[in-house]
């Protein structure tokens, strides 16, 4: 009888190892059994034909990588660099920057019969301001807020184009009753510097205006006790006349006031010596020309009269500054 023998994959392996053995290769157990389970896992089993799940790709440092899957780490957010501090022009400097238009009104009434001919040419009807506002809107000026300009003048720091300053001396109460309405009307900010010896005083302005003012976008500066001649003061004078209106004003308003106006318009060299001891950062003056060893105290402006129509007026912020 012939017997059959399996030819299945195992028998077909088997076999090929009992040649071996015919042939004199002599093969430990231990190493038939390694050998037999390294040919059933190469080929030798009923699943050789699936595919082998692709090799992970190799590390290019050697050494294992992060998952793929794991979320990146948040970078910390990075440190801003410090703003260095502005620095001061030099003299020279604001100087040169000394060309904004700075325009001083004082009273905004109708004239009175007994109004001298020089009190005319500092009283403004109401209308005729509003006129010189307009010609300021029409002509492409912009007017800008006081320390814009102190700014500019200091540190050099841009403006808008054509700007103007418009500033109020003496506290008049129509700085209340029609400059601050009518500025508000055109969207302008102004500077007002009143006296303080008149604050709370019939046809004067009040505490209450001063803080209104200062809600409605106007900066208040001093512009001394009772409006003396500052080339004339001395002795104990200085403090009352320089020190103390600043104090004053900083506790109706609730912060430092460091501005101020010459009354007059007029200044000595003793006088800048005071108010810059005084820690006032700008001060104004009228029409004289600038001092060029202390610009920011001696700021110019200009008084347009009432005979300026819009013309003259634009005409002369192009020629005087």
């Amino acid at each position: 009888m012939r017997i059959r023998v399996p030819t299945g994959p195992l028998t077909r392996c088997a076999l090929a190892l009992t040649a071996r053995r015919r042939k004199g290769r002599s093969v430990r157990r231990r190493q038939f059994l390694a050998l037999g389970g390294a040919l059933l896992l190469a080929g030798c089993s009923a699943d050789a034909r699936r595919p082998a799940a692709a090799p992970a790709p190799a590390s290019t440092t050697g050494s294992p990588g992060p998952s793929t899957s794991a979320a990146s780490p948040t970078p910390s957010p990075s440190t801003p660099s410090p703003v260095a501090p502005p620095v001061a022009g030099t003299a020279e400097e604001i100087v040169a920057r000394s060309t904004v238009p700075v325009l001083c009104y004082h009273q905004l009434r109708e004239f009175a019969p007994d109004d001298s001919a020089y009190a005319r040419t500092l009283i403004t009807p109401p209308a005729v301001f509003s006129a010189q506002l307009q010609a300021l809107r029409d002509g492409g000026r912009t007017p800008v807020r006081v320390e814009q300009v102190v700014d500019h003048l200091e540190y050099g720091t841009p403006l808008p184009d054509r700007p103007v300053l418009l500033s109020f001396d003496d506290g008049s109460a129509t700085h209340a009753s029609v400059a601050l309405p009518t500025l508000q009307t055109f969207g302008f900010p102004a500077v007002f510097f009143p006296m303080t010896v008149v604050l709370d005083k019939p046809n004067w302005l009040s505490r209450d205006d001063l803080r209104r003012m200062e809600q409605a976008g106007m900066t208040i500066g001093a512009h001394t006790w009772d409006h003396q001649r500052l080339d004339r003061v001395s002795g104990e004078q200085w403090q009352q006349e320089i020190d103390q209106p600043a104090a004053t004003l900083a506790g109706i308003l609730g912060h430092p006031v460091d501005l101020m106006a010459y009354p007059y318009g007029i200044w000595s060299a003793e006088t800048l010596t005071h108010v810059a001891s005084a820690g006032y950062r700008a001060a104004f003056q009228l029409a004289d020309p600038v001092d060029p060893s202390q610009p920011m105290l001696t700021i110019r402006r200009i008084t347009p009269p009432p005979t300026w129509d819009g013309a003259a007026l634009l005409a002369h912020l192009d020629a005087d500054f």
